[in-house]
């Protein structure tokens, strides 16, 4: 699933690793929905006026529900918010606008928004069709990526990020894949498609004999010999693990390790992912 644009159409605060190293990316924990839950209703009933509040505390605008998290709350379908540490009179939101949820699959887009802090007012919008759609591969998680993105010096982009988990035992899956997002003239705008930060699948017996596969991606932005705009340099790692069992019934393990390294230019108004790094459809 990729993202839809005019032109085409990323992992926690890390401190900086040297004077050349403009932001690092790793897995990020879900974001504390703390400003939701402080401001989560003023939010949305700025950001969409026409809602109507329901007796259970959601909104529904034109056939979509909102939920907001509760405390400790772990629902993929929730608001999530997240102050932007690098701009703090800024707060980033994602909201997920459910049209359908069922056990057999859910529908429904996420919307980004860039908000006041101190007034909640939406400063910047971005609407994301069908992001929240799924079926045998459910959302298990929805966060905002505050890394350091580092683009150019007046240029600081965020991230999205978006686990889809399988339910299947025998064939286990998971993968999280994030986005990356810029202000720019007064606009919200992609600037990273998709890429897969973390990946992990296989194919066993439910007892011992099987193959699984597990690939980590770190993200650093660093200075781009040929543009003002820093590159995207991907540092990948894959751990392939084989399961067999022994004689005396033990289940042993054979373990091997890939590195590669990936790097991604700027190119007009966005970073290019090759389709080996990407989002599977």
């Amino acid at each position: 699933m990729t993202l839809p644009s005019p032109s085409f159409t990323l992992p926690l605060a890390l401190a900086a690793l040297a004077a050349t190293l403009l932001a690092v990316s790793a897995p990020a924990a879900r974001a504390a929905p703390d400003a939701c839950i402080v401001q989560g209703a003023a939010i949305i009933e700025s950001a969409y006026p026409t809602a109507a509040r329901s007796a259970d505390g959601t909104f529904v605008v034109d056939g979509a529900t909102i939920r907001l998290p509760e405390q400790d709350d772990s629902d993929a379908h929730a608001v999530v918010c997240r102050t932007w540490p690098s701009q703090p009179a800024l707060t980033l939101v994602a909201v997920p606008l459910m049209t359908r949820q069922a056990d057999d699959g859910n529908e429904g887009d996420i919307e980004l928004l860039v908000v006041d802090s101190k007034k909640a007012t939406v400063r910047q919008r971005l609407r994301l069709p069908g992001l929240m759609t799924d079926d045998a591969l459910y959302v298990s998680s929805v966060a905002l990526d505050t890394a350091f993105y580092r683009l150019a010096s007046r240029k600081i982009a965020f991230g999205l990020r978006l686990s889809l988990q399988g339910s299947s035992r025998p064939n286990p899956f998971g993968e999280t894949t994030l986005w990356l997002f810029l202000v720019d003239d007064g606009k919200l705008r992609p600037v990273l498609d998709n890429i897969v930060v973390s990946s992990n699948r296989g194919e066993w017996d439910t007892n011992c004999a099987g193959e699984f596969e597990n690939t980590e991606r770190t993200l650093s932005m660093e200075p781009s010999p040929q543009s003002a705009i820093a590159d995207i340099v991907v540092s990948e790692t894959t751990t392939t693990t084989v399961n067999v069992a022994g004689k005396d019934g033990a289940c042993l393990d054979t373990e091997t390790t890939a590195m590669a390294t990936h790097r991604l230019r700027y190119d007009a108004s966005v970073y290019r992912v090759p389709k080996a790094l990407s989002r599977m459809e």
